[in-house]
């Protein structure tokens, strides 16, 4: 196991050591991986790797960028370039029965960027890709970047499946050089994929102020250009959700009005963030990796009311559309465990001044409602699973017993905030930086699912398991009884 993992972490420090090489300083991001498709993205840019000697702007607080200043002029950026770029992929080392793209071009209209779209992949299956990237007319004359994923196992299959939760990276309280921590902490784990939850990046609190879509950018390619992250998604894929910070603003919603974000608007948040990572048809998806597990990752912010709306039954995070689709896949899940992962609390506790979530006041009738049906319908199959706050903790709701598991943000500097007095729902505490990883397995006719809050180096913290029989392999034909069950519960 031991030479397994060697063998991983040093081919990710091969890849670091590529990237320099090439005119991809952004990296590769492979998303939505499902049994038999994935989404690649690619973007060409004008160097080898980020502006390691620009004009440094960075921490707090956000001011905008004077109109004669560049962002391709700052510290970390990563100016893109008009050009091709062309994906070759294949189940072999050696890219044998490759599937090529052919080439693409990318243009400043989608910032350089390319998402392709993959089909028809074999599941349960490792994935060795090669991006190649050429100027608008040449042949290809740039270094490739290569890198690998796995598709999602059979859904009738059991398989051991590890992943790994994020949130909170703040660029000004990025604890190393070369990026995160916790990315070469969850290196070692090996993941299956990632998810990182929302304020990936942090567009009104950060300097430079993301006011202008070409600022907006700008915080995606810093981040995503330092030589961790790189490294760590050319192996890991991910699902990425959004929420406040990346979206525009602290706590916005849909046509909030605002002013310290102009020329900057809520749906150009929406299309930023859609073209920077891998990303399919809806915002809110769910994905089964084999028979112990199936996952499910909500919208918070696209079809939210007003948080300024007075409480009651028609005030919603997550709209009714949402709503009814999140209760009908749930009722026909027959996963062993069901990881309902949300950027924003369900459960908390959160400090009484806010009101931006399902553990807060100005949401309390939704949050109740969602809790009370999970309770009903999924009591001991399914945990939530969140981020936003800046703490870890593991709690559980007094009135439903439901469990939520907060990752808690990415480094320890950016950690603080604890609701304080409500000590009484927390199975655990814990105000420092680092991630959550959950891993299920089958124990002899056993089936356990283990969460592990984790320390910035990777340090096991927490750890919390539930074992249940593991079902047969066959799932047993709907019948009317069953049906009649369900269809009270989408009602409900």
């Amino acid at each position: 196991m031991w030479g397994i993992n060697v063998l991983w972490i040093v081919g990710l420090a091969i890849q670091a050591e590529k990237a320099p090489d090439t005119r991809q300083a952004t990296g590769v991001k492979v998303g939505e991986v499902s049994q038999t498709s994935a989404i690649l993205w690619v973007r060409l840019t004008a160097r080898t790797s980020r502006n390691a000697r620009g004009i440094l702007r960075k921490g707090r607080p956000a001011k905008r960028l004077p109109s004669n200043i560049s962002a391709d002029a700052l510290e970390g950026a990563c100016p893109g370039a008009p050009g091709r770029v062309r994906l070759r992929l294949g189940p072999m080392e050696e890219l044998e029965d490759t599937i090529n793209t052919g080439w693409v071009p990318v243009t400043a209209k989608t910032d350089f960027t390319h998402q392709f779209r993959l089909s028809e992949l074999k599941p349960g299956t490792v994935y060795q890709f090669t991006v190649d990237t050429a100027d608008t007319f040449g042949e290809a004359r740039h270094d490739a970047l290569r890198g690998r994923f796995e598709t999602a196992p059979p859904r009738d299959a059991y398989a051991d499946v590890t992943f790994t939760v994020i949130t909170g990276q703040a660029y000004k309280d990025v604890d190393h050089p070369e990026g995160f921590h916790i990315y070469e902490a969850m290196a070692k784990l090996r993941p299956k994929f990632i998810v990182p939850t929302g304020d990936t990046v942090y567009y009104d609190s950060e300097d430079p102020l993301a006011c202008t879509p070409a600022v907006a950018r700008y915080h995606w390619h810093r981040m995503y250009s330092l030589p961790r992250h790189v490294a760590f998604h050319l192996r890991v894929p991910g699902y990425w959700m959004k929420d406040d910070h990346d979206t525009i603003i602290n706590d916005c919603w849909p046509g909030m009005k605002q002013t310290k974000m102009l020329p900057m608007t809520f749906p150009q948040g929406q299309r930023i963030f859609r073209e920077q990572v891998p990303m399919g048809e809806k915002t809110y998806r769910t994905y089964c990796w084999g028979q112990a597990l199936q996952i499910w990752l909500v919208e918070g912010r696209d079809f939210r009311s007003p948080n300024t709306m007075k409480a009651g039954p028609d005030k919603t995070i997550w709209g009714e559309a949402q709503k009814q689709w999140l209760k009908r896949t749930i009722l026909d899940s027959d996963a062993d465990w069901k990881v309902l992962i949300s950027p924003t609390p369900l459960v908390g506790p959160d400090r009484d001044n806010k009101a931006d979530n399902h553990a807060n006041a100005a949401f309390a009738h939704e949050g109740g409602e969602i809790r009370q049906w999970l309770h009903k319908y999924v009591p001991n199959s399914l945990f939530a699973v969140c981020g936003d706050r800046h703490w870890q903790y593991h709690s559980i709701d007094p009135e439903t017993g439901v469990h939520e598991f907060c990752c808690g943000p990415a480094s320890d500097e950016h950690a603080g905030g604890v609701p304080r007095g409500k000590k009484h729902r927390y199975a655990f505490l814990r105000v420092k930086g680092g991630f959550l990883s959950v891993a299920v397995h089958r124990s002899g006719v056993r089936s356990v699912i283990t969460f592990r809050h984790h320390d910035v180096r990777g340090n096991v913290v927490y750890e919390q398991t539930r074992a249940m029989a593991a079902p047969s392999t066959s799932r047993p034909a709907t019948s009317a009884q069953t049906r009649q069950i369900k269809r009270r519960a989408l009602r409900r």
